[in-house]
Protein backbone atom coordinates (compact mmCIF):
# COMPACT_ATOMS: atom_id res chain seq x y z
CA UNK A 1 0.00 0.00 0.00
CA UNK A 2 2.83 2.39 0.89
CA UNK A 3 4.50 1.84 -2.49
CA UNK A 4 1.22 2.52 -4.28
CA UNK A 5 0.75 5.77 -2.37
CA UNK A 6 4.29 6.89 -3.19
CA UNK A 7 3.69 6.06 -6.86
CA UNK A 8 0.46 8.09 -6.89
CA UNK A 9 2.22 11.05 -5.27
CA UNK A 10 4.88 10.91 -7.98
CA UNK A 11 2.23 10.81 -10.71
CA UNK A 12 0.38 13.78 -9.22
CA UNK A 13 3.61 15.77 -8.83
CA UNK A 14 4.54 15.06 -12.47
CA UNK A 15 1.16 16.13 -13.86
CA UNK A 16 0.31 18.99 -11.50
CA UNK A 17 2.39 21.49 -13.42
CA UNK A 18 1.81 20.18 -16.94
CA UNK A 19 0.60 22.71 -19.52
CA UNK A 20 -2.90 21.69 -20.57
CA UNK A 21 -2.10 22.24 -24.25
CA UNK A 22 1.01 20.04 -24.17
CA UNK A 23 1.46 17.49 -26.97
CA UNK A 24 4.00 14.67 -27.14
CA UNK A 25 4.13 13.91 -30.86
CA UNK A 26 6.19 15.83 -33.45
CA UNK A 27 3.94 15.11 -36.45
CA UNK A 28 0.75 15.97 -34.59
CA UNK A 29 2.16 19.29 -33.40
CA UNK A 30 3.24 20.43 -36.86
CA UNK A 31 0.01 19.27 -38.48
CA UNK A 32 -2.15 21.05 -35.92
CA UNK A 33 -0.08 24.21 -36.34
CA UNK A 34 -0.58 24.06 -40.10
CA UNK A 35 -4.34 23.48 -39.87
CA UNK A 36 -4.90 26.19 -37.25
CA UNK A 37 -2.46 28.65 -38.84
CA UNK A 38 -0.37 28.84 -35.68
CA UNK A 39 3.35 28.65 -35.04
CA UNK A 40 4.74 25.49 -33.43
CA UNK A 41 7.24 25.05 -30.62
CA UNK A 42 8.90 21.67 -30.12
CA UNK A 43 10.73 21.21 -26.83
CA UNK A 44 13.36 18.50 -27.19
CA UNK A 45 13.51 17.01 -23.73
CA UNK A 46 14.88 14.16 -21.62
CA UNK A 47 13.38 12.31 -18.65
CA UNK A 48 16.49 12.97 -16.55
CA UNK A 49 16.65 16.67 -17.44
CA UNK A 50 16.16 18.77 -14.31
CA UNK A 51 16.00 21.99 -16.33
CA UNK A 52 13.18 20.53 -18.45
CA UNK A 53 11.21 19.94 -15.27
CA UNK A 54 12.11 23.44 -14.08
CA UNK A 55 10.76 24.88 -17.36
CA UNK A 56 7.51 22.95 -16.96
CA UNK A 57 7.13 23.82 -13.29
CA UNK A 58 8.05 27.49 -13.53
CA UNK A 59 7.91 28.95 -17.04
CA UNK A 60 4.92 26.97 -18.31
CA UNK A 61 2.97 27.78 -15.17
CA UNK A 62 3.21 31.51 -15.80
CA UNK A 63 -0.24 32.84 -16.72
CA UNK A 64 1.06 35.22 -19.39
CA UNK A 65 3.13 32.46 -21.01
CA UNK A 66 0.09 30.18 -21.10
CA UNK A 67 -2.10 32.84 -22.69
CA UNK A 68 0.40 33.53 -25.49
CA UNK A 69 0.91 29.83 -26.16
CA UNK A 70 -2.82 29.08 -26.22
CA UNK A 71 -3.55 32.05 -28.45
CA UNK A 72 -0.98 31.48 -31.18
CA UNK A 73 1.13 28.37 -30.72
CA UNK A 74 1.02 24.60 -30.74
CA UNK A 75 3.44 23.31 -28.10
CA UNK A 76 4.97 19.82 -27.93
CA UNK A 77 7.51 18.24 -25.61
CA UNK A 78 9.17 15.21 -27.17
CA UNK A 79 11.57 12.54 -25.93
CA UNK A 80 14.36 10.68 -27.68
CA UNK A 81 13.09 7.23 -26.62
CA UNK A 82 9.73 7.70 -28.39
CA UNK A 83 9.24 4.65 -30.62
CA UNK A 84 6.99 6.48 -33.09
CA UNK A 85 8.26 7.93 -36.35
CA UNK A 86 8.49 11.59 -37.27
CA UNK A 87 8.12 12.99 -40.77
CA UNK A 88 9.89 16.19 -41.72
CA UNK A 89 10.02 17.71 -45.21
CA UNK A 90 13.48 17.98 -46.74
CA UNK A 91 13.73 19.72 -50.16
CA UNK A 92 10.00 19.31 -50.58
CA UNK A 93 9.90 15.61 -49.74
CA UNK A 94 8.83 14.03 -46.46
CA UNK A 95 11.75 12.26 -44.78
CA UNK A 96 10.86 9.75 -42.07
CA UNK A 97 12.98 9.84 -38.93
CA UNK A 98 13.17 7.82 -35.76
CA UNK A 99 13.07 10.13 -32.75
CA UNK A 100 16.82 9.61 -32.03
CA UNK A 101 17.51 10.58 -35.66
CA UNK A 102 15.24 13.60 -35.26
CA UNK A 103 17.39 14.75 -32.33
CA UNK A 104 20.47 14.33 -34.50
CA UNK A 105 18.92 16.16 -37.46
CA UNK A 106 18.10 19.19 -35.30
CA UNK A 107 21.51 19.14 -33.63
CA UNK A 108 20.27 18.55 -30.10
CA UNK A 109 23.33 18.49 -27.82
CA UNK A 110 21.54 19.24 -24.57
CA UNK A 111 18.04 19.57 -23.17
CA UNK A 112 15.85 21.42 -23.12
CA UNK A 113 16.31 22.76 -26.63
CA UNK A 114 13.40 24.61 -28.22
CA UNK A 115 12.83 24.66 -31.96
CA UNK A 116 10.36 27.18 -33.36
CA UNK A 117 8.49 26.47 -36.61
CA UNK A 118 6.43 28.63 -38.95
CA UNK A 119 2.82 27.78 -39.74
CA UNK A 120 4.13 26.05 -42.88
CA UNK A 121 6.34 23.78 -40.75
CA UNK A 122 9.65 25.40 -41.67
CA UNK A 123 12.27 25.71 -38.91
CA UNK A 124 12.51 29.33 -37.84
CA UNK A 125 15.06 29.37 -35.03
CA UNK A 126 16.12 27.46 -31.94
CA UNK A 127 16.79 28.22 -28.31
CA UNK A 128 19.02 25.91 -26.24
CA UNK A 129 18.77 25.70 -22.47
CA UNK A 130 16.36 26.70 -19.74
CA UNK A 131 14.61 30.04 -20.08
CA UNK A 132 12.44 31.68 -17.44
CA UNK A 133 9.07 33.29 -18.06
CA UNK A 134 10.47 36.83 -18.00
CA UNK A 135 12.73 36.00 -20.96
CA UNK A 136 10.40 33.52 -22.69
CA UNK A 137 7.51 35.98 -22.99
CA UNK A 138 9.28 38.52 -25.26
CA UNK A 139 10.65 35.66 -27.39
CA UNK A 140 7.25 34.11 -28.12
CA UNK A 141 5.75 37.58 -28.64
CA UNK A 142 8.53 38.52 -31.06
CA UNK A 143 8.08 35.34 -33.10
CA UNK A 144 4.28 35.21 -32.85
CA UNK A 145 3.94 38.82 -33.96
CA UNK A 146 6.48 38.14 -36.75
CA UNK A 147 8.31 41.26 -35.67
CA UNK A 148 11.54 39.65 -36.91
CA UNK A 149 10.58 40.73 -40.42
CA UNK A 150 11.14 44.39 -39.53
CA UNK A 151 13.42 44.60 -36.48
CA UNK A 152 15.95 42.77 -34.35
CA UNK A 153 14.98 41.02 -31.15
CA UNK A 154 17.07 43.50 -29.16
CA UNK A 155 15.08 46.41 -30.62
CA UNK A 156 11.78 44.59 -30.08
CA UNK A 157 12.56 43.79 -26.49
CA UNK A 158 13.24 47.45 -25.81
CA UNK A 159 9.71 48.39 -26.81
CA UNK A 160 6.54 47.83 -24.73
CA UNK A 161 4.30 45.05 -26.08
CA UNK A 162 1.01 43.59 -24.93
CA UNK A 163 0.68 41.20 -27.88
CA UNK A 164 -1.03 37.90 -27.04
CA UNK A 165 -2.24 36.64 -30.39
CA UNK A 166 -4.35 37.36 -33.45
CA UNK A 167 -8.03 36.44 -33.60
CA UNK A 168 -8.83 34.41 -36.67
CA UNK A 169 -11.42 32.14 -38.30
CA UNK A 170 -9.75 29.25 -40.13
CA UNK A 171 -11.85 27.37 -42.66
CA UNK A 172 -11.09 23.66 -42.93
CA UNK A 173 -12.38 20.46 -44.52
CA UNK A 174 -14.01 17.62 -42.60
CA UNK A 175 -10.76 15.66 -42.24
CA UNK A 176 -8.89 18.58 -40.68
CA UNK A 177 -11.90 19.48 -38.51
CA UNK A 178 -11.97 15.96 -37.08
CA UNK A 179 -8.18 15.92 -36.64
CA UNK A 180 -8.22 19.11 -34.55
CA UNK A 181 -11.09 17.86 -32.42
CA UNK A 182 -9.38 14.53 -31.80
CA UNK A 183 -5.83 15.75 -31.18
CA UNK A 184 -5.79 19.26 -29.72
CA UNK A 185 -6.34 19.27 -25.93
CA UNK A 186 -7.37 22.93 -26.21
CA UNK A 187 -10.11 22.24 -28.79
CA UNK A 188 -13.83 21.81 -28.28
CA UNK A 189 -16.90 21.92 -30.49
CA UNK A 190 -18.99 24.97 -29.62
CA UNK A 191 -22.55 24.13 -28.57
CA UNK A 192 -23.41 27.19 -26.49
CA UNK A 193 -20.89 26.87 -23.64
CA UNK A 194 -19.40 29.83 -21.80
CA UNK A 195 -16.85 31.34 -24.15
CA UNK A 196 -13.20 31.02 -23.18
CA UNK A 197 -11.19 33.05 -25.68
CA UNK A 198 -8.21 30.69 -25.42
CA UNK A 199 -10.16 27.57 -26.33
CA UNK A 200 -9.85 26.47 -29.96
CA UNK A 201 -13.54 26.46 -30.78
CA UNK A 202 -14.88 24.39 -33.68
CA UNK A 203 -18.13 25.16 -35.43
CA UNK A 204 -20.01 24.13 -38.56
CA UNK A 205 -21.97 27.37 -38.68
CA UNK A 206 -20.68 30.63 -40.18
CA UNK A 207 -22.77 32.89 -37.93
CA UNK A 208 -21.61 31.04 -34.82
CA UNK A 209 -17.99 31.30 -35.93
CA UNK A 210 -18.34 35.05 -36.42
CA UNK A 211 -20.00 35.37 -33.01
CA UNK A 212 -17.06 33.59 -31.41
CA UNK A 213 -14.59 35.82 -33.25
CA UNK A 214 -16.47 38.92 -32.09
CA UNK A 215 -16.21 37.62 -28.52
CA UNK A 216 -12.42 37.71 -28.84
CA UNK A 217 -11.67 34.03 -29.44
CA UNK A 218 -8.16 33.68 -30.84
CA UNK A 219 -8.78 30.65 -33.02
CA UNK A 220 -12.09 29.53 -34.50
CA UNK A 221 -12.14 26.47 -36.73
CA UNK A 222 -15.01 26.57 -39.22
CA UNK A 223 -16.03 23.58 -41.30
CA UNK A 224 -16.06 24.75 -44.89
Amino acid sequence: MKKILVFLVLIVSMTAFSYIGMLSDFNTALKLASIQEKEAIVMFSDRNCSYCVKFEKETLQDNEVQQILKAGYVFAQIYKFNTDKATFPITGEGTVYSYPDLYTHFGIRGTPTFWFFTTEGSPLTNLPGFVGAKDFIPIVRFLGEKAYSSMSFEDYRGKPSSYVGTEKIVRVNQEDYDFVLANDPLAAEYTGQDIDVFTVWLSKDQATAEELLSAGVYRVILLN
